[in-house]
């Protein structure tokens, strides 16, 4: 703590610590099954007071990716709210994914998120953004984010400050976002129009915009979710995914499912578009405030006549 021209800092540290078991099968019949560490990391907090303009506040954490590796960037911010209302933020973080476990997924704590049905994997990004309330319940935001990389070289890999919309070796584009969040009682809805940068035109790998909306409302006995995540590429192909979520709270136990649809359409092959479909279910026993134990079983289609399906149980402790 440390107190300078009468703002006042507060700092906090917080953590979890988890160890878990996975098992995997594919429809040829191979399992991969296994114990381990299913999750570490330590984060501290700082917020201060300044004056004339709000207050400011600090995130920073560390994870360890399993036991024995070293420590790495865990998700860190700069935030400073203003008296108004507004706020601005400046974040490096591995979000979660938007319907499985965003709103759409009804507040779930899974660890597997369908992934193998076809969402894509969560990446780390920097980003700069502003929101502020515009009515009643209703925030505004709009974000501005990159690829994690070194500060001035953007989100394509080898091009420099003067970066053109040739396709690199990889497919990292910088992209803006304006969110449209409304909460009232218990309905919660959230709505995303995202554009892409660095595009390559007549690409079926390219993204050139995104559509997403997600909703949710608590009932008391249950919580109810769904929602659509659209992305259309330049080559005019798209990929869609919807999922409908429930959560039932029954004391120190929550019981909770998902059902996931994923659709590929406009591609100019027939192989490139299908329709797959993915479903987990599992619960959250809490043994104490800091303690509970996870349990999911998720099936999933992985394309053409495959298919995936696994378990997983874990012990976490926070602090």
């Amino acid at each position: 703590m440390a107190v300078t021209g009468g703002a006042f800092a507060q700092a906090t540290m917080t953590g979890a610590i988890a160890y878990g078991f996975e098992s995997d099968t594919t429809s040829s019949n191979v399992t991969t099954s296994g114990f381990g560490m299913e999750d570490a990391e330590i984060n501290f907090a700082v917020s201060e007071d300044v004056e004339g303009l709000g207050k400011l506040s600090a995130g920073l954490g560390l994870g360890w990716g399993g036991s024995g590796t070293g420590a790495t960037a865990n998700d860190s911010n700069i935030t400073l709210a203003l008296s108004g209302g507004m706020k601005i933020a400046m974040k490096s973080a591995k979000g979660a994914e938007y319907l499985t476990g965003g709103i759409a997924g009804a507040g779930a704590n899974f660890e597997a998120d369908l992934t193998y049905a076809g969402l894509l994997s969560r990446t780390r990004n920097d980003s700069v953004g502003v929101s502020l309330p515009i009515a009643d319940g209703t925030t505004l935001s709009v974000t501005h984010s990159e690829s994690e990389v070194t500060i001035g070289t953007g989100s394509a890999a080898n091009v420099g400050i003067l970066q053109t919309t040739t396709a690199t070796a990889a497919t990292v584009q910088p992209y803006d976002t304006v969110v449209l969040g409304y909460k009232a009682g218990g309905l919660v809805v959230d709505a995303q129009y995202r554009t892409y940068g660095r595009q390559e035109t007549n690409n079926t790998v390219y993204a050139s915009t995104k559509n997403r909306l997600s909703a949710s409302y608590d009932l008391g006995a249950a919580k109810i979710g769904a929602g659509v995540d659209t992305t259309t590429y330049t080559y005019g192909n798209s990929n869609t995914k919807t999922l409908v979520g429930i959560t039932i709270p029954m004391g120190a136990l929550t019981l909770g499912a998902q059902m996931l649809n994923v659709t590929a359409s406009g591609n100019a092959t027939s192989t490139s578009n299908y329709t797959r479909t993915g479903a987990l279910a599992g619960g959250m026993y809490s043994l104490s405030k800091r303690t509970y134990l996870t349990g999911q079983y998720y099936t999933s289609d992985v394309g053409g006549t495959s298919n995936q399906n696994g378990y997983l149980f874990s012990m976490y402790n926070t602090f």
